[in-house]
């Protein structure tokens, strides 16, 4: 179900951490989850075709900060489209460390997003479209962007994993580009966190999930 019903990643993944601790409230918050599948059982990805042929794979990567209350361990999301317009991979995880503050988490997050979106530059190639220009991941963290785009040491930052400033490499090497975006308009922020009805709904639609009855 999580192959083709990207909305319901982050609830799955968060209701994941407690299958050895189930408790009543635990199986209510299951029970809501499977009340909304019923009742949206059919929605669908839809994909459409684009004349949008410079931007082949834009990104979005995002992350809560110290979500989880058992650990405050930070949530990273992230969602990939082909041409702006047709969502073709997505992913919500637990982060591995604690996140010291939530530029630290959004960067981390990135570290994730870069490692897909050079993985699908890859198999775009193998299907005869080379992608030529940066690959646009849209972040809306102004912290995390500057630490990713300048090489110079920061305080706030060098206690970071190295491994993280791999995307720092790619953006050196135009693999990769940062384009901010405000947080309501922020994509992956559907993959990180619970949202209100609203929001939710918004960011449901912008991913291509319809109702074409």
């Amino acid at each position: 179900m999580l192959c083709t019903r990207p909305d319901l990643c982050t609830s799955v993944s968060i209701l994941s951490r407690y299958t050895n601790k189930n408790n009543k409230e635990l199986w209510q918050c299951l029970k809501r989850v499977l009340r909304y599948l019923k009742g949206t059982i059919d929605l669908k990805l839809t994909y459409v075709k684009s004349s949008n042929i410079e931007n082949i794979i834009v990104g979005y990567a995002d992350s809560d900060w110290a979500g989880s209350e058992s650990d405050r361990k930070s949530t990273t999301g992230y969602l990939f489209k082909m041409f702006e317009v047709n969502t073709i991979c997505w992913n919500c995880m637990k982060q591995n460390s604690v996140a010291a503050s939530s530029t630290e988490a959004e960067y981390m997050a990135l570290f994730e997003a870069v490692r897909e979106a050079l993985w699908l530059k890859s198999l775009m190639k193998e299907i005869k479209l080379e992608i030529s220009h940066p690959i646009k991941i849209y972040e809306d963290n102004q912290g995390c962007i500057c630490i990713a785009n300048n090489p110079t040491c920061h305080k706030r930052s060098k206690h970071i994993d190295i491994k993280y400033h791999f995307s720092r490499e790619q953006i050196t090497n135009k693999v990769i580009s940062l384009v901010y975006i405000a947080t309501d308009e922020q994509l992956a922020d559907i993959m990180t966190k619970v949202l209100p009805a609203i929001q939710f709904v918004k960011l449901r639609g912008q991913m291509g999930l319809h109702d074409n009855k």
